[in-house]
């Protein structure tokens, strides 16, 4: 550790009302970590999203610390977690919580467009604050001595409701790509409205963007999910589309003031899947494979988008029977589908062949209905082989699938139902593969 003054070159402020709240307010599990650093004689800093959400009255549920502390002696705490030793972060555990402390640091060169080439442990408070991305990120405050420190103007920025780079916007942007997500991100505030970037920030974004082709899938699909489900999800992916940003990840493109993209925010539920199946709404089934794999979607996940995607433009028949068996095969999402059909209907009626006043009258026979979306076959394989003398093979399965079809159609509830319907089912004559089977469209 360095005998300088760590907090050298910097206005010494008082803590805002907000700050002071926040800091009263601290878990005694982080109060905990904060006496270790002093009894052990280095300064640390709250740094990051603690103090900007703090500022913007949001609950604050994760702290960054900021600390003079190297790596090597952070480990002598009780219970650490070396996360990224190499870049001088470690994980401090205390009473089941966790915080991440990262050593004072310089950092040089930032060829991959992604982590820094060389990093130095630093002793300058004021050195470090100026590594990060946005102002309203670069904000630190001294719990002991009740201390802020704001050297780039942040808390204005937040009065301002603006979004500024720290230093120059296009050496920022370079030096980790994935800020150019973020700065998106960033954009939608929620109740506190859209905050827009400043001039030079803006086209820095644009300028910067074919460096998102260096950045990990998983990290960009982890940042589109937040911007995806965001309050102004509609605006802010606008904007990005606007930007050629879509284009430069995915390789497709949006028109300006695309429909798709004008129900995004209008849609209820906290599941990406369903705004990125809007998204490719009008792309067919290979694109949407192509950006799953573009995105890395998990298994389940591209298997979840794919099913939605091929689930557009199609409306059940307005029938008892029709809207069970749709019920049923969408499980939880048939209500949303509906939602969704009738937010497009209200504008592309025409193109459909449905009016919003049709989604409207499924919709209400859907709710009338109240299906039992888990439904599982009455019916088993010995079951039905006892009663037809059928073996097993493809005609069983076949069956099977046909009895499980009517038994939701006709809302069959018990096997001597089932066992009526068979006995009516001309089974023995008919060709097995053009039985119907549960399924829509």
């Amino acid at each position: 550790m360095s005998d300088l003054d760590p907090e050298r070159g910097m206005q010494v402020l008082p803590l805002p009302n907000a700050l002071m709240s926040m800091v009263d307010r601290l878990p005694k599990s982080l109060i905990n970590v904060l006496d270790w650093f002093h009894e052990n004689k280095s300064s640390v800093w709250i740094v990051g999203g603690a103090n900007r959400n703090a500022l913007l009255g949001i609950n604050v549920q994760e702290y960054d610390l900021a600390t003079t502390m190297t790596p090597e002696e952070m480990k002598t705490y009780p219970d650490v977690i070396p996360t990224g030793e190499r870049y001088g972060t470690i994980t401090f555990r205390n009473d089941g919580d966790c915080f991440e402390v990262t050593t004072l640091r310089t950092e040089y060169g930032y060829n991959d467009g992604r982590r820094p080439d060389e990093v130095h442990w630093g002793d300058s408070l004021l050195e470090d604050l100026s590594r990060r991305d946005f102002t309203m990120n670069a904000i630190a405050i001294n719990v002991n001595k009740q201390r802020l420190f704001d050297p780039f103007n942040g808390i204005n920025d937040l009065k301002q409701r603006r979004i500024r780079s720290v230093g120059e916007a296009t050496r920022r942007l370079g030096e980790d790509a994935l800020r150019i997500l973020r700065a998106y991100r960033f954009m939608d505030q929620g109740k506190a409205g859209i905050w827009w970037p400043e001039r030079q920030l803006s086209e820095a974004l644009r300028d910067t963007k074919p460096m998102l082709n260096k950045i990990a899938s998983e990290r960009i699909w982890s940042e589109l999910k937040r911007i995806l489900l965001g309050d102004h999800a509609t605006e802010i992916v606008q904007r990005m589309a606007d930007d050629g940003i879509f284009r430069q990840l995915l390789a497709i493109d949006w028109i300006q003031d695309d429909q798709r993209i004008q129900v995004l925010s209008q849609i209820s539920g906290s599941n990406p899947i369903d705004r990125l199946a809007i998204m490719l709404r009008n792309f067919d089934q290979n694109q949407c494979e192509e950006v799953a794999k573009k995105l890395r979607l998990s298994r389940s996940e591209r298997k979840e988008l794919m099913f939605r995607h091929s689930k557009f433009d199609h409306l059940p028949q307005n029938m008892d029977s029709s809207m069970r068996i749709f019920a049923v095969v969408l499980g939880e999402w048939s209500h949303q589908h509906l939602q969704i059909e009738k937010m497009f209907a209200r504008h592309e009626s025409s193109k459909l062949g449905y009016t919003e006043a049709d989604v409207e009258q499924r919709l209400q026979r859907l709710k009338r209905l109240n299906v039992d979306r888990q439904i599982k076959p009455i019916a088993d394989g010995e079951f039905i082989m006892q009663r037809t003398g059928m073996n097993q093979g493809p005609k069983l399965g076949a069956l099977k699938d046909w009895l499980y079809r009517e038994q939701v159609a006709r809302n069959l509830q018990t096997l001597e139902e089932i066992d009526t319907l068979l006995c009516t089912l001309a089974w023995q004559v008919e060709d097995s593969t053009h039985w119907p089977k549960l399924q829509f469209p």
